[in-house]
């Protein structure tokens, strides 16, 4: 049910060397507010990327990057943000051995972030403060 979705983390993980069901627990973080976040904490600017319909039919609510800015940046952000926190858990699992070394997979509620440092300033403490503050 995950695959589409895990292999956008890949992609996400794979940028980085460059993103079902409900449950009835607390309201899932909004795609603009961890967006903000995650901007903020890594100083960057996120811009959206497409979902492709099986995605979006998986539960994939949104996904974020970098991608055209990785070399001024010195730094990978991906942000996937999904509609609960069960299927979050469950990509999550399926693609941590994906990220990267040195890179980091930050994962809180609905919120992933694939994040690695590409030779500036490490800011992955920052951006997971700013993920779990969501």
């Amino acid at each position: 049910m995950t695959r589409k979705i895990i292999a956008l983390l890949g992609i996400g993980a794979a940028f980085a060397v460059t993103a079902c069901g409900a449950d009835d627990g607390p309201p899932a973080i909004t795609a603009d507010a961890a967006k903000a976040g995650v901007e903020r904490a890594a100083g960057v600017t996120l811009a959206s990327e497409a979902l492709p319909a099986e995605a979006k039919e998986q539960g994939l609510q949104a996904s974020f990057t970098n991608a055209g800015s990785i070399t001024k940046d010195k730094q990978v952000v991906a942000l996937f943000v999904v509609k609960d926190d069960d299927l979050a858990a469950d990509v999550a699992n399926q693609v941590r051995q994906t990220v990267p070394k040195g890179g980091k997979l930050i994962v809180d509620g609905n919120v992933m972030v694939v994040y690695a440092n590409a030779g500036g300033t490490d800011k992955s403490t920052a951006v997971e403060q700013a993920v779990k503050a969501l």
